[in-house]
């Protein structure tokens, strides 16, 4: 199966195969590995070698001599990396973060909640171990404060919101957030999502899509009268959310935007990108 749409470089490269338990013990060498992400040591002498690659997460115990899968699908590894109190995390597009810690052998799921975000970089604090900073594939940065299971911007990314964006959120939250994700990220990345053709995912409001392409009137007509793509984006006004409801999200959903998705919103879009 083939990746459907490149949503990163790492994740448009390979084939989405997921691997049989037999295939955890199957060895490969340097020269055999997949593209490499990232790279991460465990542990002291004899220490582990753990590497991100585009087919899978993989770890040596021989100095890299050979090398086995250590998470059981061969799915995009974007980062790995060690922090300073002795754990090692990876992301891994379709199941999100994970982490090992200590002298364990097995990767603990943390968080599958980052939306469409991948994270290509990630470090943590020497004082806090709950601490963690990220960078997405679009060179923003998030952060975590409570060891990688809720992600945010920092919070000097944030706008101050306006009266209009304030009511905005909160319908947000309350209609929105579960498909469109914290912060407008978009819908969490799974495997469906990522490789059947037909699966149409609540895309990210923030900058980093195309809702910035789209002017106020079309934001504000596609929330009343959904999409005629997916049923999935309904006609909010069926349910009681009015004009001045749908300009408030609107609102709230610019405050996401950086001042060149404002200055370019919507047919301006076009040449903005030459």
């Amino acid at each position: 199966m083939k990746l459907r749409k490149p949503v990163h470089a790492s994740l448009a490269a390979c084939s989405l195969i997921l691997l049989a338990p037999v295939a955890l013990a199957q060895g490969l060498s340097l020269q055999e590995l997949p593209k490499k992400m990232g790279v991460a040591i465990q542990g002291r002498a004899p220490a582990a070698i753990h590497a991100a690659t585009e087919k899978g997460l993989y770890v040596s115990r021989d100095q890299g001599k050979t090398w086995t899968i250590s998470y059981p699908y061969r799915l995009p590894a974007t980062t790995v990396a060690s922090t300073p109190d002795g754990a090692i995390y990876a992301f891994m597009a379709g199941k999100g973060l994970l982490r090992i810690q200590g002298e364990e052998r097995m990767w603990t799921p943390i968080s599958n909640k980052l939306g469409a975000q991948v994270l290509t970089h990630l470090s943590g604090s020497a004082t806090n171990p709950g601490q963690l900073a990220g960078l997405n594939q679009f060179g923003r940065i998030i952060v975590s404060n409570d060891g990688g299971a809720n992600w945010q911007r920092l919070p000097s990314d944030y706008k101050p919101l306006t009266e209009a964006g304030k009511r905005g959120k909160k319908i947000f939250t309350q209609r929105c957030q579960s498909c469109h994700g914290v912060d407008g990220v978009g819908e969490t990345f799974t495997t469906q999502a990522l490789t059947d053709k037909n699966y149409i995912s609540a895309p990210a409001l923030d900058d980093s899509a195309h809702a910035w392409h789209h002017t106020d009137d079309a934001l504000v007509k596609t929330i009343l009268d959904g999409s005629p793509r997916t049923e999935k984006m309904r006609a909010w006004k069926k349910e009681g959310v009015t004009e001045e409801d749908a300009r408030d999200l609107v609102a709230y959903i610019k405050s996401l935007w950086g001042q060149r998705a404002l200055d370019c919103q919507g047919p301006k879009h076009m040449q903005c990108g030459k």
